[in-house]
């Protein structure tokens, strides 16, 4: 599987917890500081700092909170989503590694179709159970199971509606509003330390409509997916979500075995 295939099913959440050991001159720093006495015991600050963080903890998780409800309200607008696409990655020095353009096609709940045309065909099929990767040039298609991939697939999040998931992630908001662009940009960040995505950003346009969606890994790779002529709840044929291979295809079966 390639780095757009990967892409395509592993873009997860995750969050960065950093935490820096204090430097001997910190250390000694607070001790002449309670030594010498500022009005204010070390017991007495220790406290105050902690109120501090506790109540800057509630804020940012009211806010999160309130920007978690509205990016769910924004993707509640659609029961189906058809687009086009161009998917970029890059490298940590922004420089470009791969390119591909294609359709997508989501219906909830938990169906995808990712239809890639340039460099090479390939199709990325979701049915709510199977993920089938689809690779014509060789005839071959391997078989997933899909929630293995859920909680680590961005597009995954689009058209689940998962309590458990939503409960996993902070939101945050920023509105753009420059000439005629205006945009609502939503970071979401995992609170799981072993995602190996550092961030994920959800952009929609003035109509309110999915404009693009970018991801940070661990490795500082970027991946861009910009949507263009989006279209929300048109119909769908049930049928766009499955695949049956031909009798000289090879099929790779990966799905866990049923004991």
């Amino acid at each position: 599987m390639n780095k757009l295939q990967y892409s395509a099913l592993s873009v997860g959440f995750a969050l960065l917890t950093m935490y820096t050991k204090p430097t001997l001159a910190q250390t000694v720093l607070a001790i002449e500081s309670a030594i010498v006495g500022t009005g204010m015991s070390t017991t007495a600050k220790s406290e105050k700092n902690l109120t501090n963080k506790q109540e800057a903890s509630l804020v940012q998780s009211n806010e999160s909170t309130v920007d978690k409800k509205s990016l769910r309200s924004l993707l509640g607008e659609f029961s189906s989503l058809r687009a086009d696409f161009t998917q970029i990655i890059k490298d940590m020095q922004g420089q470009e590694l791969q390119n591909s353009s294609g359709s997508i096609l989501l219906q909830k709940p938990m169906q995808l179709r990712w239809s890639v045309d340039k460099p090479e065909e390939s199709m990325l099929l979701a049915d709510g159970k199977t993920v089938y990767n689809i690779d014509p040039w060789v005839e071959q298609v391997t078989l997933l199971d899909q929630s293995d991939l859920t909680k680590s697939n961005p597009l995954m999040l689009l058209i689940s509606d998962d309590e458990s998931q939503w409960s996993q992630v902070n939101v945050s908001k920023l509105k753009v509003e420059a000439q005629t662009r205006e945009r609502d940009i939503y970071t979401i960040i995992s609170d799981d330390p072993n995602s190996s995505i550092v961030s994920l950003v959800l952009t929609f346009d003035k109509d309110k409509k999915l404009n693009s969606l970018e991801s940070t890994d661990r490795q500082q790779q970027v991946n861009i997916v910009t949507f263009t002529d989006t279209q929300y709840n048109g119909a769908t044929d049930s049928s766009k979500f499955s695949f049956n291979a031909p009798s000289t295809w090879s099929v790779d079966d990966q799905r866990a075995k049923t004991q």
